[in-house]
């Protein structure tokens, strides 16, 4: 009866041994799972982020800019400068003006930047697919007006108002709509004065009564909330630059053309003219945005590795359960190296099931986020993405099979390599030693 108690009490603990390993073993699977999919969730919103800042970057802004301090005083004759080189792949290329100004309207006032247009030679499609309201048009509007000289004379006289272009958030936040009265009010520097101190002070401002032509939405909330777009000529007079532009920019079809011929006109401009791409004018926040990608990604690779460990712990134990197992493989003929493969394979199927059930996780979640994110919203009340911190209106995601297949690859040379010293522990028992006690 004794010795019956004394198997059954051994069996049961087997038992208990084996279901504590398969539960570590599950929790192994979990760990690789869960660092695989955050890796692939993480690097995808990274890559959004970075191509629809790209995107909304260069869509807004010249891909090239040629600008002289002061002002360009003779826009006509830089952009037949420029055209002589037959740029390949070219679009467009016009003189524009940018400046500091106050809108106000009869409810809310705020700073913007007003940026003046040439209808005529500027590429005006990057905003019309963006407009949700009205006209991208920035043409003067014209009506007629009574006017009232004497006690019953009467004149009718055609008025002019200049039409500006604001962003979605912009216009919420002036409370105005289509059809709207908006005033802006511009410092400008008076160029009549000689002493230098004189034009650099911007101790005058100009104010402007204009009419909300077109309403845009291109969901990057500095554009949608800061930027206001009018005609070059209202622009000009706005400013007192007479026929001086701030500056000549030039689109291409491929963005990336911008920093080829940048150094390429360069050399027909006096050192008083600079030229800055896209690139330039936005260089330390694409570095900032490659840096914090790369940080995040080798920050998420050590839940990979702490998972791998994970995989040692188990394996390790499992060694130690099936001391006696590997020495009856070891009596009847095993090798060390047939023993060292199953251990090896065991490691790696653990790897193996956490990478796979990573990878449909992380790219379920990847391209499935902005409607988990409106469902934690709704429910919650969180807002996990919101638009003023984070540029967007929504959340950006990008996957590339690249990183995906790195990822994958990564988590399944991290399994095997976990593998690798249960598996020379294992092959390394002595048979005699093993079964001594059996």
């Amino acid at each position: 009866m004794k010795f019956e108690r004394f198997i059954a009490g051994k069996h049961l603990t087997h038992r208990k041994k084996t279901g504590f390993i398969s539960l570590i073993s599950m929790i192994s699977v979990a760990g690789v799972g869960v660092g695989v999919m955050a890796l692939i969730v993480v690097l995808g919103v990274m890559s959004g982020f970075d191509r629809e800042l790209k995107s909304k970057i260069v869509n807004v802004q010249p891909h090239l800019r040629i600008e002289k301090i002061g002002g360009v005083d003779n826009p006509e004759a830089v952009i037949a400068q420029v055209e002589q080189h037959k740029i390949p792949g070219m679009k467009s290329i016009a003189g524009f003006v940018e400046g500091q100004a106050m809108i106000r309207s009869s409810e809310n006032a705020v700073g913007v930047m007003v940026k003046g247009l040439d209808s005529s030679r500027e590429d005006l499609s990057i905003y019309t697919k963006h407009i949700i309201s009205g006209h991208i048009t920035t043409e003067d509007l014209v009506f007629e007006k009574i006017k009232r000289k004497f006690l019953f004379f009467k004149k009718k006289v055609e008025e002019r108002r200049g039409r500006v272009v604001i962003g979605e958030s912009l216009a919420e936040h002036l409370r105005v709509r289509v059809g709207d009265e908006v005033s802006i009010i511009a410092p400008y520097r008076d160029f009549n004065k000689k002493n230098l101190s004189d034009i650099l002070s911007l101790a005058f401002a100009e104010t402007r009564t204009f009419v909300v032509g077109g309403i845009f939405r291109v969901g990057m909330n500095d554009f949608d909330s800061s930027l206001v777009l009018v005609d070059l000529p209202q622009a000009q007079s706005l400013y007192h630059l007479g026929e001086r532009v701030t500056g000549i920019g030039i689109r291409f079809t491929n963005v990336d053309e911008a920093q080829k011929w940048k150094y390429v006109l360069a050399g027909d401009f006096e050192s008083d003219y600079y030229l800055r791409s896209w690139y330039d004018m936005n260089f330390t926040f694409f570095q900032a945005l490659k840096v914090e990608k790369s940080v995040m990604a080798i920050l998420l690779a050590l839940i990979t590795l702490v998972a791998a460990f994970n995989i040692v712990s188990t394996l390790t134990m499992v060694v130690m359960e099936k001391t006696r197992d590997i020495g009856i493989l070891r009596a009847v003929g095993a090798t060390r190296a047939s023993i060292r493969k199953i251990f090896l394979f065991e490691g790696f199927s653990i790897g193996s099931m956490g990478v796979a059930a990573g990878a449909v996780m992380g790219l379920l979640v990847a391209f499935n986020l902005n409607p988990i994110s409106d469902f934690i919203k709704k429910t919650t009340g969180l807002e996990v993405f919101p638009s003023d911190i984070y540029y967007f209106d929504k959340i950006p995601v990008d996957v590339h099979i690249r990183d995906v297949a790195v990822i994958i690859l990564f988590a399944m040379v991290a399994a095997l390599l976990a593998g690798v010293f249960p598996a020379h522990r294992a092959a390394q028992l002595d048979p005699v030693e093993a079964l001594r006690y059996e």
